[in-house]
């Protein structure tokens, strides 16, 4: 199968990424229904504690939504020049390093959560807060990790488009 061009496997990528970027904004779109909710009870003075930890962790979870919205949108951007067989261009790679920094934002906000999920709501309910927490933590993990592998990969990017204008001049 080829990986460049049309009829190859990015241009079927790039359906995969539309779709999930579809699904993201649908999720995005509930949760931030959920927030105008509990900002209604907030205002009315219904358990405003409860509701405000809610707030929170719902307006962090939507935050790092965005984000995840912004990185495959950036990676859609990528496959497109992919498929139209523009390899080693400056712009993939600011995009990678966009797409780096965008996951270790992620990260971050995935260790606030389990920092605030484990303070303020241990008490709240009991032994399923730990397994949250548990999620919390290996979502941070992973977010870290792949922002780490994706600026790695980013300069190795970055040298082959150097190599490449190199041998340009030469020739």
């Amino acid at each position: 199968m080829k990986i460049l061009g049309e009829k190859s496997l990015s241009s079927k990528v790039i359906v995969g990424l539309e779709i999930l970027f579809a699904i993201i904004s649908l999720v995005d779109a509930i949760v931030l229904s959920i927030i105008i909710k509990i900002i209604f009870h907030i205002v009315m003075k219904e358990n405003v504690q409860n509701n405000t930890s809610d707030l929170i962790l719902f307006i962090m979870i939507i935050t790092t939504g965005i984000i995840a919205l912004f990185v495959i949108y950036q990676f859609i951007k990528i496959f497109k020049n992919l498929k139209n067989n523009i390899l080693f261009c400056e712009n993939n790679a600011k995009r990678l390093n966009v797409i780096s920094n965008s996951c270790f934002i992620i990260s971050f906000i995935y260790l606030v959560i389990a920092i605030l999920i484990f303070l303020i709501m241990s008490n709240l309910m009991g032994e399923f807060i730990y397994y949250i927490f548990a999620f919390s933590i290996m979502l941070m993990i992973i977010f870290a990790v792949a922002g780490i592998g994706i600026k790695i990969l980013n300069e190795i990017y970055k040298k082959a488009i150097e190599y490449k204008e190199e041998n340009d001049f030469t020739i």
